[in-house]
């Protein structure tokens, strides 16, 4: 080879390190930090909620799911039960510091998150590395949380329950 091909090649490989570098970044920074998206919308939506009954807002709330505890269902925690009680926000994932810690290795360290908007639960993913199911399906989303969902984070499942 000539020393041009062999020069073009030595950089095209340090170019090709230096992506891969930089995307394992990324993929960290969001593990560790993730995204703070439903806190804003919780904030934006709280006055709108608080200041309407749930009649005025069309809302038929004779059937509204209140739920008081989070129930482990499987993993290492199972039979746990974590309290609602006062909770506005619950942080899920192997952080010490989070809520509601799962040990777990398919879990990051922010995994996801509960956030209370009205009434209603809200389960938002943290762009974790293995996702967040709920009822089986991979979300991407918030999604609200109904009576009966089942959440799985890694070999973990909970419910929120009344």
């Amino acid at each position: 080879m000539s020393e041009l091909a062999l020069f073009l090649v030595r950089i095209g490989f340090v170019a090709v390190l230096w992506v891969f570098i930089l995307s394992l970044l990324s993929v960290i920074r969001a593990d560790l930090y993730g995204r703070r998206v439903i806190s804003r919308i919780a904030r934006q939506n709280a006055p709108q909620l608080a200041a309407g009954s749930a009649a005025s807002l069309g809302i038929d709330d004779s059937g509204v799911f209140e739920p008081t505890q989070i129930s482990v269902l499987t993993g290492r925690t199972a039979g746990t039960n974590i309290s609602l009680d006062g909770k506005k926000e619950v942080l899920i994932g192997r952080a010490p510091s989070s809520d509601m810690v799962i040990s777990d290795e398919f879990a990051s360290s922010m995994h996801a998150k509960l956030v209370l908007v009205g009434q209603d639960w809200v389960l938002q993913d943290l762009n974790s590395t293995n996702g967040t199911h709920l009822d089986g399906k991979k979300i991407t989303t918030p999604v609200t949380i109904k009576a009966g969902m089942t959440i799985r984070i890694g070999t973990t499942t909970f419910e929120l329950r009344s």
